[in-house]
């Protein structure tokens, strides 16, 4: 799959989710996920999708693996403290949860919105 590929399909994702397409948006988003790691590793963009796809479909269990992986790929980023938090809160697991959204209120790299 070229670049030009996995843009679309990555953009087609958010489309779906955005327009309560969940189940179709996981699907796409974990056919993302699938040929990243076949062509040399997990793609962070399209493990992100997935995570968001899962939590979208109620999987928070699958999307904290996911985020997992994820955060041995790479540094962590204050939008996936975010994304932890929903799934731990959607567990149940509140506390964990809180945790979370503090290190996303802590990170370097969130951005506030005017």
């Amino acid at each position: 799959m070229n670049s030009v590929q996995r843009d679309t399909l990555h953009q087609l994702v958010f489309d779906y989710l955005r327009h309560g397409q969940n189940r179709r948006a996981l699907a796409l988003a974990m056919l993302l996920a699938s040929r990243g790691s076949e062509e040399g590793g997990a793609d962070p963009a399209a493990l992100r999708a997935l995570a968001v796809a899962l939590l979208a479909v109620g999987r928070p269990g699958q999307a904290i693996e996911v985020l997992d992986r994820l955060d041995r790929a790479e540094p962590p980023a204050a939008a996936r403290h975010l994304l932890r938090s929903r799934a731990l809160h959607q567990l149940g697991e509140i506390e964990a949860a809180r945790r979370a959204f503090r290190d996303y209120l802590d990170a370097p790299d969130r951005r506030v919105a005017a």
